[in-house]
This record gives structure tokens, sequence and C-alpha cells, in this order.
């Protein structure tokens, strides 16, 4: 039986290796300091790159830090946690914390790489996530990417469809400032709602909504 082919390392300079772990140094590690082995920004840093290197399980995330070692040095760890350690310390860190640093990650990485990678123009969209699940349901939630600088900046819990008008609505009145230079939100034809338009509007912010052509 052929081996799986390994997941592929992430493009980081060393620089943004240290913005992440700053970032993720934010959140409050539910452990005692006597006895720890792992950094939990580490463990945090090495989840997000096996993320965005496909990896779509714990033993997929860990197996990542085995077959690029060259990335644990810059996150501070020893060795790659294992599925249990993985397990029981991301069952136990505060999602909203994990969300608001990688938010803040977000930030400061299209500010260190230039006005090329703009936070300006961003598209909100729906989607329900492969193989993740909450309750029992696929979860679904609303994302928020960057077109000009290639980068999600934020993503939220959403119901399909309307729920998706919903949150984009609470993700202006709360979340917004986090990226002041966000100027235009861009969407499908289910994003073409008065009450939203009008929050964006009344944000100091402009909309571009795809409508569909009906016969």
């Amino acid at each position: 039986m052929p081996a799986t082919p390994a997941p592929p390392a992430v493009a980081m300079v060393p620089e943004e290796f240290a913005v992440l772990l700053a970032c993720l140094a934010t959140v409050a590690d539910p452990r005692f300091a006597r006895g720890t082995v792992h950094p939990l920004p580490g463990v945090l840093g090495l989840s997000v790159l096996g993320l965005m290197a496909g990896c779509r399980s714990l033993s997929a995330i860990s197996r990542f830090g085995q077959v690029h070692p060259e990335v644990l040095g810059p996150l501070g760890l020893r060795r790659s946690p294992s599925v249990a350690t993985l397990s029981r310390l991301l069952g136990r860190v505060a999602v909203a914390d994990v969300r608001a640093a990688l938010r803040a990650f977000a930030g400061r990485l299209l500010a260190g790489r230039g006005a090329a990678a703009s936070a300006a123009v961003a598209a909100v969209d729906g989607k329900t996530l492969r193989g993740v699940r909450e309750d029992g349901t696929p979860l679904h939630v609303l994302q928020i990417f960057a077109h000009r600088g290639a980068l999600a900046l934020d993503q939220a819990v959403a119901s399909p469809l309307q729920g998706e008008v919903e949150a984009t609505q609470t993700w202006l009145a709360t979340v917004a400032e986090a990226f002041p230079g966000l100027r235009v939100l861009t969407g499908d034809a289910i994003f073409a709602e008065r009450n939203l338009c009008a929050a964006i509007v009344a944000d100091g912010r402009a909309y571009l909504v795809r409508l569909k052509k009906t016969r």
C-alpha cells in the first residue's frame, strides 16, 4: 500500500513566525507552568500551520511537525506534540481568544507586507467545513477574505443563508475596526439585504454585491 504523501510545508519567513508566536502568546494557557513540556503558542502555531498545509486531523497535524522539523525550532518546540497532547490542550483553550489572536496576526501580516497586500477590499462568504462538526452538525462559518492580500482576515460561526447576513452585520459591529483599512465588502446575491447594506454604508464603507440574472 503506498504511503500517504506528507503535507507540504508552509511558506513563512522567520519574521512571520515571530509575529505568529507573539499573537498566540496572548491566549491564556490553562495549564500549571510546572511540568509543562510544550509551550502553548508553539502548539497553537503548529496547529495553524498544519491546517494551512491541508491537515484534516490531529494525527495529521502531529505528523506535519514530524516530517517538517524545520518549523519546530521557530515555534519553540523541541518535538512535535502527540495526538493525545494536541487533543487535551486544544480542547481547553478559549476559542474566542485564539480567534482574536489570529485576527491580530492577519492584521500585522498584512501591515508587514505593505500596500500590495492590503485589506481595502474583502469578500464575505459562507462555507460548510468538511469533516468539522459541532454537536453532530456540520460546522458552517462566515469567512472574510482580503482580495489583494490573499489572506483570510477572520471567520465566525453562522447558520447557512440568512445566518450569513446576520453574522456579517455582527462582524461589522464588533470586529471590523480591527482592520481600519477595510473600505469595500463584496459578496454574492445573499448579501443584497437592505439592513446589511445600510449598516455597511453607515459604517463608512461600500459594498459590491453580485446579483444573478433571472429569466
